[in-house]
């Protein structure tokens, strides 16, 4: 069977049992038959090929792997997960992300209804092997080239996450005592290495990005502290989608709402306020005022 395949059978396992604590073998079964039936009108390439020595394999990979423990219960007479907290939620994430099907996608009946973004994130096919490597504490290799340069670097680093931001994936690793970024549509070529990842990294990342807005966290610069005037129609947007953890609203008036927020003055961050247009005036800092002012006069030039 293909990657695809195994991958289709760990995400819809740990799907069934978060909906059901408690499924039988039998259970299990017939689920996977009909999600592969549904998998096969795309890719008639997959096989479902299912038994019970299987089920125990698939039980230890999902456990090595994700660190999602599986067991059964003889007094319930079902499989269960033991842990279901953030990593189950990572897991079916990322499956969903690699395999790029959805139950609405795949439903002949609300195809004509349900409109799913077409734009893939590419090479999220690696995310198996990260989270392996990093769940097995071992380092990996990869071909890395950056945006705007023709040769690619191998890069040998200790893989310590995995970040989403705007439709991207990031891996955080170490790369020779320094916590970098690296975009996964821009690597090839990995593989997990032999070596074990260095013991004495610290990685905190909720100290790291608390003060982010996307996956740039600047070295040398502080957090500033910025008020933004938002018309009520943005402001609705923001409070049901915040740009950061550390929004507040700060007042408001019949025509606008001030947003409180601490942040590094990032290029996200900024291309972020451009994206609000009109809805959107910099109060506070200056810097930041100076900033936007200085690239709306270059992209008006050009309309000149």
């Amino acid at each position: 069977m293909s990657k695809q395949g195994y991958i289709a059978r760990y995400f819809n396992i740990v799907r069934k049992l978060s909906q059901k604590k408690y499924c039988s073998y039998e259970e299990l079964e017939n689920f996977l038959e009909r999600e592969f039936e549904m998998l096969q009108i795309q890719d008639d390439t997959l096989e479902f090929n299912f038994s019970k020595r299987t089920l125990q394999r698939d039980i230890r990979e999902i456990r090595n792997i994700l660190g999602i423990d599986i067991m059964y219960s003889r007094s319930q007479r079902g499989y269960y997960i033991i842990q279901d907290d953030y990593s189950s939620d990572l897991f079916l994430k990322t499956l969903e992300e690699i395999n790029s099907f959805s139950a609405l996608k795949l439903t002949n009946s609300l195809e004509s209804i349900v409109y799913l973004e077409k734009r893939k994130p590419k090479r999220a096919e690696f995310l198996p092997d990260i989270v392996q490597a990093i769940q097995q504490k071992k380092k990996i290799e990869f071909h890395y080239q950056k945006f705007g340069e023709m040769d690619e670097t191998i890069r040998k680093v200790s893989p310590v996450a995995i970040r989403e931001f705007n439709n991207r994936w990031y891996l955080i690793a170490d790369d020779r005592g320094i916590v970098k970024n690296f975009g996964l549509e821009r690597m090839n070529k990995v593989s997990i290495l032999k070596d074990k990842i260095d013991e004495n990294i610290v990685f905190n990342y909720d100290d790291k990005y608390k003060y982010s807005f996307g996956i740039i966290v600047p070295s040398t610069e502080k957090p500033e502290k910025i008020v933004l005037s938002v018309t009520k129609k943005q402001a609705a947007y923001l409070e049901s989608l915040p740009l950061h953890e550390s929004q507040e609203v700060l007042g408001t008036n019949n025509d606008e709402v001030l947003i409180g927020l601490e942040l590094f003055l990032t290029e996200d961050f900024i291309s972020e306020i451009l994206s609000m247009s009109r809805s959107v005036t910099v109060i506070e800092p200056k810097k930041l005022k100076d900033r936007i002012s200085e690239i709306l006069k270059e992209i008006l030039l050009k309309y000149n």
